[in-house]
């Protein structure tokens, strides 16, 4: 394994600079001095090469985007499968890379030749990359069971268990934008109104709670206290608890009874155990 990524790898020395450059305005000792704490990107590179840290990937991947155990889940999962696909893709580029390669030693093209050892750099070089790549989807693999423990969310949760937290999550993340926008303009933006109206909240009534509930943190600051964020969560869950039935007045003015087709959702099979027992 060893002579393998001894052979294949290219390190670059004084010799390779030259080979680019015939000449240059470093002297020779720091050229010396770069080449030899070269190595030492290698190693680094696997500590920080991945395109997130794990702290953003945690808090800021996870909570900006979604408000519902479920919808954080689904973004496990996308990052999950975007790794996979790029494995997958990388997989196969690396099997066609040695196909070429194999036909390029063969020839007797001194630029062939040349190919193949810049092929087999190139696919040394992925190395780190599908590393960093393997423990991204270990860091989403964890993320992931972790949440579903901490929610008691079933192994087998399917569509129909993901629709029933949806308008929980919709609540939450109106009032998280309309704090947001009396924050920045003191007014409430339109899209946030309609993102009410569709469900079911009167945008005067909920721009009244938003505001009252920013007049009560203000209070508690100007009395030299500093309320954590936990206060706007639970504020959030407390809008969820008034206004989660609402919907049914969007959902009566279209015609419809329900939000959920049955006809046409995604439900975990029932097992044969538990079909026999009914």
């Amino acid at each position: 394994m060893n002579e393998k990524v001894k052979n294949t790898s290219l390190t670059i020395s004084k010799t390779v600079v030259s080979d680019l450059v015939k000449s240059t305005s470093i002297s020779s000792e720091a050229l010396t001095k770069i080449c030899d704490r070269l190595p030492e990107l290698e190693r680094a590179k696997t500590a920080v090469g991945r395109t997130n840290s794990q702290t953003t990937s945690t808090l800021m991947t996870m909570t900006m985007l979604a408000d519902s155990p479920y919808r954080q889940m689904k973004q496990c999962l996308a990052q999950i499968d975007s790794k996979r696909n790029a494995l997958i893709g990388t997989h196969f580029n690396v099997k066609k890379n040695q196909v070429r390669i194999k036909k390029w030693e063969e020839s007797d093209s001194e630029m062939d030749r040349i190919k193949a050892e810049e092929a087999k750099v190139n696919m040394e070089n992925l190395k780190i990359e599908v590393d960093n790549a393997m423990r991204e989807i270990g860091l989403y693999q964890d993320i992931y069971d972790k949440i579903r423990d901490a929610n008691n969310i079933p192994v087998d949760w399917d569509e129909a268990d993901f629709e029933s937290s949806e308008i929980a999550n919709a609540i939450r993340m109106g009032f998280r934008q309309a704090i947001q926008n009396l924050m920045s303009s003191d007014k409430i933006a339109i899209s946030t109104v309609e993102y009410w109206e569709q469900f079911g909240i009167h945008p005067m009534v909920g721009e009244k709670l938003t505001r009252d509930y920013m007049s009560s943190v203000s209070a508690e600051l100007e009395a030299g206290k500093f309320p954590s964020v936990q206060s706007m969560h639970i504020f959030l869950e407390q809008m969820v608890e008034t206004f989660k039935n609402e919907h049914q007045h969007s959902l009566k003015r279209m015609g419809l009874e329900k939000i959920v087709n049955e006809d046409y959702i995604y439900k975990k099979p029932i097992s044969t155990d538990k079909h026999l027992e009914e």
